[in-house]
């Protein structure tokens, strides 16, 4: 009798060891599953001088300040290297979100963002030559970690101006 209670309780063990370790999964999976990123995204926004959605200038002279606020925010899951590029085209120049815009930066803006986090932070910009229907084109790219260079990341955000010569 001896041997066969030595036998159950032995499969006791088991059983209860099996148990213990199935609520542990069960307790323990969402805990680490809450970390990850279903589908990865960034964000880009700009804002006017008020910080607001659509209180953007649409009619400037040449060299006039134009004041934004640009807003970047990063649930990629890991901390991202952005760069937002500001670029001046016009209505028959092309950009998409495969296709950045082909003309020169105005500006660029730098920085590192930590995963499920954001930064709205001001910036200013001026424009020297005059024309109506321009495109002030804002473009984010990301710090590619294979090839240590900025590559174009499929978000980008447009305001129109018409520039004016000042009297």
């Amino acid at each position: 009798m001896e041997g066969r209670e030595a036998l159950i309780d032995d499969e006791v063990k088991i059983v209860a060891i099996i148990l213990i370790g199935v609520m542990a999964s069960i307790t323990i999976y969402p805990i680490l599953a809450e970390n990850k990123v279903v589908e990865p995204f960034s964000e880009l926004g700009i804002l006017g001088p008020k910080m607001k959605l659509g209180d953007y200038p649409t009619n400037i002279f040449v060299g006039e300040d134009i004041h934004l606020y640009l807003y970047v925010g990063n649930h990629e899951g890991r901390a991202k290297y952005y760069e937002v590029q500001v670029k001046l085209g016009d209505k028959d120049m092309n950009v998409s979100d495969t296709t950045p815009l082909n003309a020169p930066k105005l500006a660029t803006y730098d920085f590192v963002l930590p995963t499920e986090s954001n930064q709205t932070f001001p910036i200013t910009l001026s424009i020297s030559k005059a024309g109506l229907n321009q495109r002030l084109v804002f473009e984010m790219w990301t710090l590619s970690s294979e090839t240590g260079e900025f590559v174009y990341h499929q978000r980008w955000n447009q305001l129109w101006l018409n520039v004016t010569s000042p009297i």
